[in-house]
């Protein structure tokens, strides 16, 4: 596993990853999983292009880690977005020539938030939709027929359990599945909410088991997904567990995969402790 670090971190720029940038400081050279994503954001895939704007790229962190445990290793990006319904965990596949795929659903851990103000709304541009299916919206049939024929027309797409959220980003599609939540508001759109943010991510095996794992750190839990495997479709074959943080806890050790420093300074490493999917 490579950690590539935290926007806050010298080891980020160590690594060669300036922050909003994920441009190669001066002298210093990139894995290669890491270029081939850099120059795939930068010259084939940018994020949130809406209305032809391309905004600085702002990655937080950037793991290369079998994080789908199928031998190979994938480079696992952690934005910070500009827009409300953007992912802030981005998955990439890297092939032995370098070729890379992104795969279409990311993920946006935690609870959803009332509007802070610090992100753009693709509602205001006129570029984002809200829409639901009637009384079919929780039939994984009517849900599956849906986000296809969304992302047929619309270049980001985020589940609900009661409605879909469209928008006309440029791009490959991507999406984003929040049919888990349930506390949403009974106007089935997304205008009084954002997503949280992403502390922090990490990949790496938890205590007692023999899988990768992908953590993400939200306010004072972390969310926990076994990645089974990327599916042909571009969606994620996934399960998930929310637990508290560690008492005392201060992030995860770098490089370290789910290694952490307890408050009285012992090194452990995460476990699920209690399941909540």
């Amino acid at each position: 596993m490579t950690f590539l670090g935290k926007s806050v971190s010298s080891a980020l720029m160590r690594a060669g990853v300036l922050v909003c940038g994920l441009t190669p400081a001066a002298n210093a050279t990139l894995p290669p999983e890491a270029e081939a994503v850099r120059k795939y954001i930068l010259e084939s895939d940018y994020p949130e292009v809406l209305q032809g704007t391309h905004y600085r790229t702002r990655i937080e962190n950037l793991i290369i880690a079998d994080v789908d445990n199928d031998g190979r290793n994938d480079v696992t990006v952690q934005f910070l977005p500009h827009y409300r319904q953007s992912a802030t965990v981005v998955f990439y596949r890297v092939s032995e020539s370098t070729e890379v795929t992104r795969v279409v659903e990311g993920l946006a851990p935690g609870p959803l938030q009332a509007i802070s103000g610090d992100f753009l709304d693709s509602h205001v541009l006129g570029l984002g939709v809200d829409f639901s299916i009637a009384d079919s919206q929780g039939s994984a049939e009517a849900g599956d027929t849906a986000r296809k024929l969304a992302l047929g027309h619309f270049g980001g797409l985020v589940a609900y359990a009661s409605f879909f959220h469209a928008d006309a980003r440029a791009g490959k599609g991507a999406f984003i599945d929040l049919t888990h939540i349930q506390d949403l508001p009974e106007s089935r759109s997304c205008e009084s909410f954002e997503f949280s943010r992403t502390r922090e991510i990490a990949v790496g095996k938890l205590k007692g088991r023999n899988q990768n794992y992908l953590a993400a750190w939200v306010g004072n839990e972390i969310y926990i997904y076994l990645i089974r495997a990327f599916r042909d479709d571009g969606l994620l074959d996934k399960k998930s567990w929310v637990r508290r943080a560690p008492s005392g806890f201060q992030g995860f050790k770098p490089g370290k995969g789910l290694a952490y420093v307890t408050a009285s300074g012992i090194e452990e490493t995460l476990d699920l402790e209690t399941e909540s999917e």
